[in-house]
């Protein structure tokens, strides 16, 4: 579901730049909620986690799972349905050992000859004030370390406490975005937005869909798994 920033943008009380920047933190939430749940094949099971400042929107559709509310075989991955936040400088190194161990949910099921490069890529990048753990997304190489994405997060390092956000998109049930939005409000009042596709190949994208499900349904079914 495409958002229309620019009007969101329009219901601010005023062009001033903080109140704009309220504004928005207190509306995208519920924008992002309900574009989202408009393609969800089940209820969500949202929290909204503050860490470090940044304000993490996740689904943790295991506990629907775990209180017998959702089926397993029909369950969403946990996954980050968007965060957003304010810039800031970053002067402790980025602990990249806890990033290797990470898993790409789908992509590591693929033989690497038959996809594309990916990484354990930042919805908010470390430099910009970003965690680990619920930070971490599946992220199409060349998008993740050059091009628009790095302008973007340079803007945001050159200008201390710019309001921005992250929004991975999802076209299945899966934790890999399909594509992944990137707004600013920039200093002049206006909304610098950017969606980012994060994949090489449809039929590519749905592989991983594909195993994810098969993921799920052998989960589901202890005989089956065992049997396999």
């Amino acid at each position: 579901m495409m958002i229309d920033y620019d009007r969101v943008l329009q219901g601010a009380a005023s062009d001033d730049s903080v109140n704009a920047q309220e504004y928005l933190r207190e509306e995208l939430p519920y924008v992002w909620l309900d574009a989202y749940m408009a393609k969800l094949p089940h209820k969500p099971n949202v929290h909204r986690v503050d860490v470090d400042g940044f304000e993490y929107l996740w689904d943790f559709s295991t506990e629907l799972v775990q209180k017998g509310q959702v089926a397993e075989a029909a369950a969403v991955a946990d996954r980050l349905i968007a965060v957003h936040g304010f810039s800031k400088p970053i002067a402790k190194p980025r602990l990249d050992s806890r990033l290797r161990g990470r898993t790409l949910g789908p992509v590591d099921a693929v033989e690497k000859s038959q996809r594309g490069q990916y990484d354990r890529g930042h919805a908010i990048a470390h430099t910009l004030g970003g965690a680990l753990d619920l930070n971490i997304i599946p992220q199409i190489r060349h998008v993740n370390r050059g091009g628009l994405w790095r302008r973007m997060e340079r803007y945001c390092q050159q200008h201390a406490s710019t309001y921005f956000f992250c929004r991975p998109i999802y076209s299945g049930l899966s934790a890999h975005p399909s594509e992944i939005e990137f707004g600013i409000l920039k200093a002049d009042g206006m909304l610098w937005t950017s969606r980012f596709r994060n994949f090489e190949r449809v039929e590519e994208l749905e592989e991983f869909e594909r195993l994810y499900r098969r993921k799920i349904a052998s989960d589901a079914d202890p005989e089956n798994k065992s049997e396999g």
